[in-house]
């Protein structure tokens, strides 16, 4: 239980914010190579993950909620464009429950999405980098571009990230309202999981794992930050090239 937790915390560490998609991975993990995520482990990984994003973005959210109760405009904006473009994939996620969940099985489907993700994230090189803010109509935008990534192969980071940057928005602004926009996003998700658990064995198991997909989420998100102006587009190439093999083996 320890080695497969470490092995899942580092997959969903490194891929919940890499623009690879950490669903696409660990389904192709359970499905190709047997290594299964337990509910209760799921959970307690997502966790690591939120955590480590309230980490690394411990500035500019603290900045953001003092800005709020001392009632600055822009502080107030900002935290309702976060609020907007959460509402695509909490009303998505909820109407369309079941019919999502079965997709996590079709490996066609994933494959076909990873290859989707990898095709977006590449046209990221071709596409003009701009100086703007984050305004009401690009967070609705970017809003339903992490509603298309509640599917397993869509990478959340890549679809929110290249549709900011599509949208002419500084790279570094892009990158991190994308991941201040997952934070509601990976909270509800851990909730509705955490309301399927009974039990919890093996605790000492499942915090390694969640300590692991902590620290890899952080050294994901230092990673992603330096090279999202430049290199972004990088991703898009392995994801195709994942995309093509998974669809080659079939």
């Amino acid at each position: 239980m320890v080695v497969k937790a470490i092995v899942l915390g580092i997959v969903q560490g490194l891929t919940e914010f890499l623009p690879v998609s950490s669903s696409g991975h660990l389904a192709v993990l359970e499905k190709f190579f047997g290594i299964n995520e337990p509910v209760v482990l799921a959970v307690f990984l997502h966790f690591g993950t939120f955590l480590s994003t309230i980490v690394f973005f411990a500035r500019p959210l603290s900045s953001l909620v003092k800005g709020v109760f001392a009632g600055k405009k822009e502080s107030i904006e900002y935290s309702l464009y976060i609020v907007i473009g959460s509402i695509p994939i909490a009303l998505f996620a909820l109407i369309f429950k079941k019919s999502i969940e079965a997709t996590f099985t079709d490996s066609l489907l994933i494959a076909l999405f990873l290859g989707f993700t990898g095709v977006v994230v590449i046209l990221t090189r071709i596409a003009r980098h701009g100086a703007k803010r984050i305004s009401f109509f690009s967070a609705v935008v970017i809003g339903f571009a992490q509603m298309i990534a509640i599917f397993p192969g869509v990478s959340r980071s890549g679809m929110t990230i290249a549709t900011g940057l599509f949208k002419r928005i500084d790279p570094k602004e892009a990158f991190t309202f994308s991941f201040l926009l997952s934070l509601p996003a990976i909270l509800g998700a851990n909730i509705l999981e955490a309301l399927n658990l009974s039990h919890i064995e093996n605790f000492p198991g499942i915090i390694i794992g969640m300590i692991v997909s902590f620290l890899a989420g952080l050294l994901a998100l230092k990673i992603l930050k330096n090279i999202v102006h430049k290199w972004f587009h990088l991703f898009g190439v392995y994801c195709l090239l994942v995309s093509i093999i998974l669809l080659l083996i079939q």
